[in-house]
């Protein structure tokens, strides 16, 4: 007996396959925040200067990374959701 592989089987296959890919560039991108390495998938990037340092901004599929290097912000790195503002103070 032949099974047959319908449309709707290749379509699921290939939207697991794109959400596990997905993962995984997170994950990698993530883990590098942590580490206080520069991402490796970043649709865009941004270093914004200011009078007390600077901040880079990388914007990935779904998220956003800030390294700030200010001597008025106490955190260093912020990794999280695209929707995540900096931090002005």
């Amino acid at each position: 007996m032949k099974s047959k592989v319908t449309k709707g089987d290749i379509i699921k296959v290939i939207v697991l396959a794109l959400v596990i890919i997905w993962i995984i560039i997170f994950f990698i991108d993530y883990f590098r925040a942590r580490q206080s390495k520069t991402p490796i998938f970043c649709i865009s990037e941004e270093t914004k200067e200011y009078d007390d340092g600077t901040v880079y901004s990388c914007t990935g599929l779904g998220y956003k990374m800030y390294k700030y290097d200010r001597s008025s912000i106490n955190a260093s790195i912020e990794f999280g959701p695209f929707f995540i503002k900096e931090r002005t103070e």
